[in-house]
């Protein structure tokens, strides 16, 4: 191996390897988690669950990696000395593109090969997918009452060949999710930019996985060859859940390995143009040269004078946090958009179906978006300029903090949980006959009211707590998501410990809900939600704690 290239990859691994070490704790806690619930629970989608737990990773990791492959240079101010060694710019950015997406994609494989063991030996089934994408499930599912043909699971063979092409998707659409943060990270200034681009992105590349649902067999081209574009729209996952298990289904396209060799394609132009552009940002502006016009933030425009410095202090609080809430709610209705396909325009009411499916999205998502709110809030004033800028300023430390914390987690608590429980204020009020039209998950519940909020509000310490902690906002944001889902993971594949689980106690309360019964001393909800509400207003003063030690 020449010796040049050999010393670039060593390099790379080196600054890699702690992150390569992260994914593959995360994948094969993930393997361990579908091993432990499918022998216990008997579910029967052991590929499937390890495909959605792909699909998360995938979310989060891949902003993460982008971020440090494209701009972690340009952060630690070493991209002039790589422009000055003699070695092609794009031989560097090669190296690093390479090494990067190893970092996240060999642990996909290696918990599949993993995977594919268990599988083959019997030990855990596969039934195969839904025939289409508006089946019920609930012919995999036990329903005490109803007489229901449950799919006979696959033979060990067919399993495995499942599992690999599952596993195929979700290596190119991880991949591809990988590739285009890094094309849009290339010429970024800063990771925080990158970041908050990158998570919306990733955002929409999730909302867009039920594309094919939502365009249906009407629009044939659409509906066999959209996964050439995004490879994450051929498997469609699908969720039921019961009192004692949840299950996975999955809807696959009958195309996969075309519109897959053709998204490679599409990543090999994404791989050139990111080696054109990488080191290409000019650091500072250009005078003379033209300058895009830029839309001024919201509320930018609006001047008042304020009579106390206090006052300045909420108001600009308020400027920097609803725009980020706001975009989350964005973000959710289009989710609801997506889930509900072209029923949402069909039906004669489509604000009562979209109000109805409105909590279901913001359940999920204002978990990752109050990581967001979180770490954009205060991420951005802990660089050393604007650190400087407040410790020169007559507020305390304590001011300070605390009035940022509170108007931020005020906006999550209201922006996203506070007009999601408004507009959906009426189908706390519907008959049981209507509410089973929906799913349990999907509609407001006085469970939703009295959980979910207090999931995301911690979701949002831990975030503030993280940026807070490294200085990095990204960083603190993505460690506070991997620690919390992966904790959720391990508990849930406890037997035992996993009714203790979050989620778990969610679940159980809503379907006690549905039958009648809501009593919040049930399913260890005291121990469970008051221990999240210590670790919410814990992680907020080991925030203040650690920011008054902070040296910029």
């Amino acid at each position: 191996m020449d010796p040049v290239l050999k010393s670039l990859i060593w390099k790379e691994w080196q600054e890699r390897k702690w992150t390569f070490l992260v994914c593959l704790i995360w994948i094969l806690t993930g393997v361990v988690y579908v091993v432990c619930y499918e022998s216990i629970t008997g579910c029967r989608t052991a590929a499937t669950r390890y495909c959605t737990i792909c699909l998360v990773y995938s979310v989060f990791m891949s902003v993460f990696l982008a971020m440090r492959v494209s701009l972690s240079e340009v952060t630690n101010e070493t991209l002039a000395f790589s422009r000055s060694l003699p070695v092609p710019l794009t031989r560097i950015a090669a190296v690093r593109l390479g090494v990067g997406l190893c970092a996240l994609l060999v642990p996909i494989l290696l918990g599949a090969l993993i995977l594919m063991l268990p599988l083959a030996g019997g030990m855990l089934e596969q039934v195969p997918g839904r025939a289409n994408a508006n089946a019920s499930g609930a012919d995999i599912v036990t329903i005490p009452g109803v007489e229901a043909t449950l799919r006979t699971s696959l033979s060990a063979g067919i399993a495995v060949g499942l599992l690999l092409k599952l596993t195929c998707i979700s290596l190119v659409q991880t991949g591809a999710l990988f590739l285009l943060l890094c094309v849009a990270g290339a010429r970024r200034r800063s990771e925080v930019t990158l970041g908050l681009l990158g998570t919306v992105i990733a955002c929409v590349w999730f909302i867009l996985l039920p594309l094919r649902a939502f365009f249906g067999p009407h629009f044939h081209f659409l509906h066999e060859w959209g996964g050439s574009i995004f490879p994450q729209s051929l498997v469609v996952f699908f969720t039921y859940s019961s009192e004692n298990a949840t299950w996975n289904d999955l809807y696959l396209a009958n195309r996969v390995w075309l519109p897959l060799l053709l998204n490679l394609l599409l990543q090999a132009g994404l791989i050139i143009w990111f080696l054109r552009r990488y080191g290409t940002q000019n650091s500072v502006s250009v005078p003379g040269r033209f300058q895009f016009w830029k839309t001024p933030p919201l509320f930018s425009l609006i001047s008042m004078p304020l009579p106390r410095p206090v006052f300045s202090l909420i108001w600009i609080n308020v400027r920097q946090s609803v725009p980020l809430a706001l975009a989350g709610l964005f973000l959710a209705g289009f989710l609801v958009l997506m889930e509900t396909g072209g029923n949402l325009f069909d039906s004669q009411n489509s604000w009562e179906v979209f109000r109805h499916h409105l909590p279901g999205s913001m359940h999920m998502l204002g978990l990752l978006w109050a990581t967001v709110v979180g770490a954009g809030v205060i991420g951005a004033e802990l660089a050393p300029g604007l650190g400087h800028f407040w410790r020169s300023r007559p507020i305390s430390v304590r001011s300070w903090f605390w009035m940022k914390y509170l108007i931020g987690l005020l906006a999550v608590l209201i922006v996203l949980d506070g007009t999601t429980i408004y507009v959906s204020w009426d189908t706390l009020f519907m008959s049981a006959e209507e509410k089973m039209r929906y799913s349990p998950s999907s509609v407001l519940s006085w469970s939703y009211v009295v959980c979910v909020p207090l999931l995301h509000a911690m979701l949002y310490s831990l975030a503030v707590l993280g940026v807070c902690w490294w200085k990095k906002p990204v960083r603190g944001a993505v460690v506070a998501a991997v620690v919390f889902f992966m904790t959720s993971l391990l508990m849930e594949s406890i037997p035992g410990v996993s009714n203790y689980d979050p989620f778990y106690v969610y679940n159980n309360l809503v379907q006690a809900e549905r039958k009648g019964m809501f009593d919040l001393s049930m399913h260890h909800f005291p121990v469970v939600f008051g221990l999240i509400a210590g670790i919410t207003l814990g992680a907020a003063f080991l925030a203040f704690r650690k920011l008054q030690r902070l040296e910029f």
